[in-house]
């Protein structure tokens, strides 16, 4: 940082704002001088010309213009008049002592030279009026013939137009300083203001001042050397673990997230449900690929993922879009890729389903088929969230409240199982009573009596200890209400089939309502073609809208839910981009 805007204490910071505001008072009344200056010469420059346009229609006469101003008996004006006028303007000035001298001809008008009398001109001006004559004013200060005229006027046009370009050098040098000194201001006040920011962080003595922060543990080697340049500086750093997200002052510890560059797109949309909180998990990978393929699997085709992926494309790739218009292009260029790879496996391009094979099968031709793959994905996500889970209580070692948790180890045994019935009784086997007990019941009621005991251990620390009846009454209502959240978790992904069919049906009530209108109204199939490409349009961005919303959902509800059991604060780094860097 230069010397110029390095930060300053208070008592020298409003010193440098008084003596800038003076400094650009100066300058924007110098900019204000300039530009009237610019305006006055602008508007002699136009009064010129105009005496310019005048003077050549006054070409033909071969008198001198500044003794016709001199005539002191008579009155002279010159002007243009309508040719079919001319002879009623005659007739209407047959009383009146004149002349009309024509010396000049422009398509529909007659160019005039007209003298009167003095004590005429009133009465004379009326009727020349009424006769639609359009005055040309004899430029002051003009002598000679009109040739004369017309050089003397050049030569004022040049000596204004000198004058115009040396004001708008000017202006424009004051401009360029105006612009790079803004740009020094703003990083002056950028830095400052961060200064300031940062103070608030800070304590200070008569003679030690103390800062203090977090910083990630990758930066401490790179903060050490810096401190180490100052020899009056001292750096504590105290490694913070995983285990706790608060420190020992009770202040909640920042997060942050690190992911590849296609994945930070991603992370806003994870931000919609929370910060992860620290030594959590940051799900924005898995959270990535599982939106994807659930938006393809409920938005498959070829036609319409190639229109998201374009836009997609051309946010990322334009260069003059802000960041976050660049985040939603990459967001687009996923799932419209997703839609585009399901839409290969389905076979459709833009609702049709006759024009590419399908790879995989035709979501209408075997529902149930659909339906039992959006069941075991959706049994996939609930058993990575419970996973992911179990890992970060490990990490924070509270194996406690992971042997009793509704998404702990004996609610995976318990899913698990129930999953493995399931697929027993798909294959036409039998279930032993016993089996099922031990791989179902037995966790469930494992549960509650483990939560018990670690309660009547904790006792004291919490709650009060519940009576026995009271107890039992809160256990059975938890078994209960664990049996619908794994149940309800478990079929809420059935509308991952559903949205699949909701696109092909759309699709075909479209081509079907295109024919129709066709039959009805004819066209020669432009009407046709006019539906169709309307009806694609609304699918795209209505169901589209409404199929990136349920895959939040999904993800918010089905997924996020089994581990997402605190609310952290985002790191926020000290730093400042300053306005010299960006040019």
């Amino acid at each position: 940082v230069s010397s110029d805007i390095s930060p300053l204490d208070p008592e020298a910071l409003q010193k440098k704002l008084d003596e800038l505001s003076e400094e650009m008072a100066q300058k924007r009344e110098q900019q204000r001088s300039l530009r009237e200056e610019e305006r006055s010469l602008h508007r002699e420059i136009d009064h010129v010309r105009l005496q310019r346009s005048h003077v050549e229609m006054l070409g033909p006469l071969k008198v001198d213009i500044g003794s016709l101003q001199e005539l002191k008996r008579f009155c002279v004006m010159t002007g243009t008049l309508p040719l079919v006028n001319l002879d009623s303007l005659e007739r209407s000035l047959k009383r009146i002592p004149h002349a009309l001298i024509p010396y000049g001809k422009d398509r529909h008008r007659l160019q005039l030279f007209v003298v009167c009398l003095p004590e005429q001109l009133p009465e004379f001006t009326k009727i020349l009026e009424a006769a639609l004559f359009r005055r040309i004013e004899i430029p002051e200060g003009l002598h000679g013939a009109p040739q004369d005229a017309l050089r003397e006027i050049s030569r004022r046009e040049d000596e204004l137009s000198k004058k115009l370009r040396a004001v708008e050098e000017r202006a424009e040098k004051l401009e360029s300083w105006r612009k790079k000194r803004r740009a020094e201001l703003s990083d002056f006040l950028v830095i400052n203001a961060a200064t300031i920011a940062a103070c608030k962080h800070a304590g200070q003595t008569e003679k030690v001042s103390i800062a203090i922060g977090w910083v990630p543990k990758r930066e401490i080697e790179t903060l050490e050397r810096i401190v180490s340049e100052h020899a009056t500086w001292v750096l504590e750093a105290k490694d913070l673990p995983y285990t706790s997200s608060r420190d020992d002052l009770g202040l909640l510890i920042p997060g942050k997230l690190r992911n590849p560059p296609f994945f930070r797109a991603f992370e806003s949309l994870v931000r919609v449900y929370g910060t992860p909180i620290y030594g959590g998990f940051d799900p924005t990978i898995i959270f990535t690929g599982l939106f994807v393929i659930m938006f393809g699997m409920m938005f498959g085709d070829v036609g319409h993922g190639g229109i998201l992926l374009l836009s997609g494309l051309f946010l990322r790739l334009w260069p003059r879009l802000r960041s976050g218009f660049r985040n939603t292009g990459t967001v687009l260029s996923g799932v419209g890729t997703a839609s585009m790879a399901f839409g290969a496996l389905y076979g459709s391009v833009f609702g049709y389903e006759n024009i590419l094979p399908a790879i995989w099968f035709r979501p209408m031709d075997d529902i149930n088929r659909l339906l039992l793959y959006a069941i075991i994905l959706g049994a996939g996500v609930i058993v990575v969230g419970i996973l992911v889970n179990i890992a970060v209580k490990l990490v924070q070692h509270r194996y406690v409240d992971l042997s009793y948790e509704r998404f702990g180890l004996l609610g995976l045994w318990f899913y698990l199982g129930a999953i493995g019935m399931v697929m027993m009784l798909m294959k036409g086997g039998s279930l032993n009573i016993l089996v099922v007990f031990v791989m179902m019941f037995l966790p469930l009621l494992l549960m509650p009596i483990v939560k018990m005991i670690t309660r009547r251990w904790r006792k004291g620390d919490e709650e009060e200890e519940e009576s026995g009846f009271t107890g039992l009454i809160v256990a059975g209502v938890d078994l209960f209400e664990g049996l619908l959240v794994y149940l309800s978790n478990s079929i809420s992904f059935v509308r991952v089939a559903a949205f699949a069919l909701n696109h092909v049906a759309l699709s075909l009530a479209i081509f079907q309502l295109g024919r129709m209108l066709e039959s009805m109204v004819g066209g020669g199939g432009i009407l046709y073609i006019i539906t169709v490409a309307g009806g694609n349009l609304l699918i795209l961005v209505l169901e589209g809208g409404i199929v990136g919303i349920q895959t939040l959902r999904l993800e918010f509800y089905e997924f996020f839910s089994k581990f997402f059991d605190e609310e952290g604060t985002a790191f926020v780094p000290f730093a400042y981009r300053l306005e010299s860097n960006r040019r």
